[in-house]
């Protein structure tokens, strides 16, 4: 009988804590990409209409959802007299954006890994990809492979540069 206040008073504080919580409404071009990536398919162009590489939204707030999906995207392969080729890896669809690269090889080594749509969905997220995908880009280099280690903090991006750079790989005929 002695706890019952206590109880009631902890219950009713926490209650008002939950009530209180105020979460950032999402924009309505994320909703839209987040509900293609619950059926499975993603768009396959740059989400803001642009066709720029290395484009960032930061409005509204970060999916909820873990679920990693991706599409089958058109191959974008060249051959120039040097013997280089590029292709476009999957665009992936992850729990914190969106991510596409372009990989370059040049007489079977891997020469450049860019991302070709990098989308982020929140400020947060977009500085923990200029923060890991250098690194991430470093260690495909130095690996000559899809087989790296990522980045501590930046698991989800780590995974989706892994998928979309092995799908790029694999367009290029390189194990």
């Amino acid at each position: 009988m002695k706890r019952t206040p206590i109880v009631l008073a902890a219950t009713a504080a926490g209650l008002a804590t939950v009530l209180g919580f105020h979460t950032q409404q999402m924009s309505g071009s994320i909703l839209s990409g987040l509900g293609k990536a619950g059926t499975g398919t993603t768009p396959t162009g740059s989400p803001s209409g642009t066709s720029g590489a290395n484009t960032t939204t930061t409005a509204g707030s970060s999916s909820t959802g873990s679920s990693t999906s991706s599409s089958t995207p058109s191959t974008t392969t060249t051959t120039a007299a040097s013997g280089t080729r590029t292709a476009l890896g999957a665009d992936v669809q992850y729990r914190y954006g969106e991510l596409e690269l372009q990989v370059t090889v040049t007489a079977g080594r891997i020469t450049n890994v860019q991302p070709a749509i990098d989308t982020a969905f929140d400020p947060r997220s977009s500085q923990v990809n200029s923060y890991a995908e250098p690194l991430l880009q470093s260690q495909t280099l130095q690996a000559q492979s899809a087989n790296i280690n990522g980045v501590s903090g930046a698991t989800f991006t780590s995974q989706a540069y892994v998928q979309s750079l092995q799908a790029a790989l694999d367009k290029l005929g390189i194990k």
